[in-house]
């Protein structure tokens, strides 16, 4: 499984669904902390510059994307780039939270079924044909 680098603006992303917006109800109780983590830790490093805490203020205080995006992104940009450590902490934190948030998506379903005419058992979960023995991709029409 690979991995790719977040950009400044998805992370920002993150961190603002999971304190702003609650978690949007995608975010299981782990992401959250995981989230509010993030958001501190961004908090804590734009603090320093007060524009950048200025526009930290108005995103909280309007629950606003739009100034997420266009205010607090840039500033965000900046500061990993002046600073590669702050800039890993702050990615790893967010991988966390997409891997918490897929893997708190997932769901599994056991059955057992026995055939008594030794017929094929067939069902269908998420879009897949499940035979015993194999898979098959169902498209639905």
């Amino acid at each position: 499984m690979t991995v790719e680098a977040l950009t400044a603006a998805a992370i920002a992303q993150l961190a603002f669904e999971a304190v702003i917006q609650s978690g949007a109800g995608k975010f299981t109780e782990a992401a959250l902390a995981k989230g509010k983590q993030l958001w501190q830790k961004i908090r804590g490093k734009l603090k320093e510059d007060p524009a950048a805490e200025a526009a930290l203020v108005e995103v909280e205080r309007h629950k606003s994307e739009e100034i997420l995006a266009q205010q607090v992104v840039p500033f965000l940009q900046v500061a990993m780039l002046k600073d590669p450590q702050f800039a890993q902490d702050i990615e790893n934190i967010a991988q966390q939270i997409n891997l918490e948030i897929h893997s708190g998506n997932q769901e599994q379903i056991t059955m057992n079924v026995t055939a008594r005419d030794n017929a094929a058992v067939i069902g269908i979960a998420k879009g897949e044909t499940q035979f015993f023995g194999g898979t098959h991709t169902h498209e639905k029409k």
